[in-house]
């Protein structure tokens, strides 16, 4: 198998009694040594550099810490850069579930070009998303198989939370390098992704977390390429995850904590966020890594 992982149980596809502690035990020891063997070419920065506040209340107020940290993210990356960068942006997103990211993006950054999005199976509203917004195509494929979706004007490849689910993470990667190898033309991957602080919260989920050991597996499959990785989150939003998701959902299996006091969940998330931007040194909640291949100017 093509992956960062040492093992192949995805608990998407469900665990049985026995395979569940040998899952955590299994990912426990695939996140030892974090900053063993780095790809010493990657930067990493700190998400609290980011004038996040801005966009708070253009963030949905139910999402989990770890989606609002990736909402955040995505509304304040630099887009008037990255279209001087690629000139018109043409997404690819694998993994893209309902294709809302899509959406998000596309405000967020000013407009696309197009977007194509990828999922293993195929969404009841994409043919709305379709209607409304023309420049928009759904795929419906396997993450081990795109390497003849990908349209020749890609210049923008996208996952959020998705790489945890690909059995073969790396034969993913793969098929993005083969692409770039062949262009000339400047190309950026942006990929958020749960970090080994992550297994004890949301426990049984996909197949893996990452480290920067880990991540630099995929990294050394990309020349001409800058990278730079950004920590988001840490240990005070895992707390608020734990208390409005983890204890009541994955434990007692009971609705949600946050939904019986909305207003106090609110002021948690971003209390915990504002603390852990403070820290930026402090294991992350969720890793965002940009690739920058083939570039002409800098961004990051």
């Amino acid at each position: 198998m093509r992956s960062t992982s040492i093992h192949n149980l995805n608990a998407d596809k469900g665990l049985n009694i026995l395979e569940k502690p040998l899952y955590l035990l299994l990912n426990f020891i695939n996140n030892l040594f974090p900053y063993s063997n780095l790809d010493k070419r990657i930067v990493f920065k700190s998400f609290g550099d980011f004038n996040w506040e801005k966009e708070w209340d253009k963030t949905y107020q139910t999402s989990s810490v770890g989606r609002r940290l990736s909402d955040l993210f995505w509304r304040t990356l630099p887009w008037a850069k990255i279209k001087a960068e690629l000139g018109e942006i043409h997404i690819f997103d694998t993994g893209c579930g309902s294709g809302n990211y899509g959406v998000r993006i596309n405000d967020a950054s000013g407009g696309i070009a197009t977007y194509t999005g990828v999922d293993a199976k195929e969404k009841s509203n994409w043919a709305l998303l379709r209607k409304k917004y023309p420049n928009f195509r759904f795929i419906e494929s396997r993450s081990t198989n795109i390497r003849s979706l990908i349209p020749p004007d890609t210049n923008l490849f996208i996952t959020q939370s998705a790489i945890e689910h690909f059995g073969e993470d790396l034969l993913f990667f793969e098929q993005i390098s083969e692409y770039i190898e062949k262009s000339l033309r400047p190309v950026i991957q942006v990929h958020i992704f749960p970090a080994a602080r992550a297994l004890p919260l949301y426990l049984f989920h996909g197949v893996r977390q990452y480290t920067p050991r880990t991540i630099s597996q995929i990294t050394r499959m990309f020349d001409a390429s800058n990278f730079t990785l950004f920590g988001l989150g840490g240990k005070a939003g895992g707390r608020v995850h734990w208390k409005y998701f983890t204890w009541p959902m994955l434990v007692l299996r009971q609705k949600a904590r946050w939904s019986d006091d909305p207003v106090s969940y609110e002021k948690a998330v971003r209390k915990a966020i504002e603390s852990d931007c403070l820290r930026p040194n402090r294991p992350p909640l969720f890793w965002a890594l940009i690739i920058h291949s083939h570039s002409k100017n800098e961004i990051w």
